[in-house]
């Protein structure tokens, strides 16, 4: 166990004062800090180990989403849902690490893209730059009425607000639910803010867990007025996404397959890399876990490979942020970021759909291979 400590963070828009309980993973193997460009919050905790932000190993991941797991004891039939846009892989990856001992086992996430299908309900993330989530009705996909157990899957709680939106949504949307576990990396509410929130909802049995809790306080020490960059991903995608990957539901089992096609249908394989290069593949956006999958596949081969995403969130550079490539994406109608590109790999972007690869300019711009996901 590491010794309960404290810590302080100068960023360029204030100090962050952190104090982290004991707990089997220390806050410099978890994290790094950095400054977010938006004028509702101006802090971030970057994850050392979420592959987002700062490019990692597949194993850490994985081995993440299997500590994750085993914080926990759900009863099937289990729903997880991961929340967009930082969580959806790691949603997804605790899903399928609770296949190991559970069957049954469904997934869903929240998403910011918008189609003219029926919703289960959304609800608004007040200090994001894009506030609004949307949850897609699954009840086609998922045996509803069976669903005992929900966890619901963040990479950091800062005040709970977010996930008691989803919770009192899901306890009104699936009518036999006995059990909501929060379950994150990192958890920065108070013991007195996680007993609110658990009497707030008495009528369910709501359970915390993550890697790491403590708690923070952060001071703006800055003048400087922070708005929103150009073009900030603040509205929902009218982009061309899939709809079996997790977002109107699905059986986690179902979405393992991570076969890569280019624009002339050339399909992405291990003998098609040179083994004695080092890459780093690259998510995009909400898609995360089918590269992060295909990353691993090159890990367990024995490639040199890091994985990381695109992200819609305009971040600082500075603190975590090393490095930051900002481009406009057509599909999206928006800029989109990639932090901490690692300049002595090779990239290899992997997209959710041709439209989605056809629609960016961010493989052109790093003049790299680019794939999307072939039809299961």
């Amino acid at each position: 166990m590491h010794n309960q400590n404290q810590c302080g963070v100068t960023l360029q828009t204030g100090r962050l004062e952190v104090e982290v309980e004991p707990s089997t993973h220390s806050i410099e193997n978890l994290l790094e800090f950095a400054s977010r460009e938006n004028p509702k919050r101006a802090y971030l905790f970057v994850s050392k180990v979420l592959g987002k932000y700062i490019p990692c190993k597949p194993s850490t991941m994985r081995n993440s989403y299997r500590e994750l797991a085993k914080l926990i004891h759900p009863k099937t039939p289990t729903l997880v849902l991961g929340i967009a846009e930082t969580a959806t892989g790691l949603g997804a990856g605790v899903a399928q690490s609770f296949c190991q001992q559970h069957k049954d086992i469904y997934f869903s996430q929240t998403t910011r893209f918008k189609k003219d299908r029926p919703l289960a309900f959304d609800i608004t993330e007040k200090h994001s730059h894009a506030p609004q989530h949307l949850i897609y009705d699954f009840n086609k996909n998922i045996p509803s009425d069976t669903i005992r157990d929900v966890v619901l899957v963040d990479d950091e709680i800062s005040t709970g607000n977010t996930l008691t939106q989803i919770t009192q949504e899901v306890i009104a949307y699936l009518p036999n639910v006995e059990r909501v576990h929060w379950l994150s990396l990192v958890n920065w509410m108070s013991h007195l803010r996680c007993k609110e929130i658990k009497t707030q909802h008495s009528n369910i049995d709501l359970h915390f867990a993550s890697l790491l809790k403590g708690e923070f306080n952060f001071k703006k020490t800055s003048n400087q007025v922070i708005e929103f960059p150009r073009a900030t991903a603040t509205e929902l995608s009218r982009a061309h996404c899939r709809w079996d990957l997790g977002r109107t539901g699905v059986c986690i089992n179902e979405t393992s397959k991570v076969t890569f096609i280019n624009t002339q249908k050339e399909r992405l394989t291990l003998a098609h890399l040179d083994s004695s290069s080092s890459y780093v593949v690259v998510g995009t956006g909400e898609f995360n876990y089918q590269p992060f999958l295909f990353a691993e596949i090159m890990e367990q081969a024995g490639f040199d490979v890091l994985f990381e995403s695109t992200g819609r969130s305009p971040i600082l550079k500075g603190g975590g942020i090393s490095s930051k490539l900002s481009f406009f994406d057509a599909c999206h109608q928006a800029n989109y970021y990639l932090y901490n590109l690692p300049e002595e790999r090779t990239p290899i972007i992997l997209y959710e759909t041709l439209e989605q690869l056809e629609g960016s300019p961010l493989h052109k711009l790093l003049n790299c291979r680019a794939y999307y996901l072939e039809d299961f």
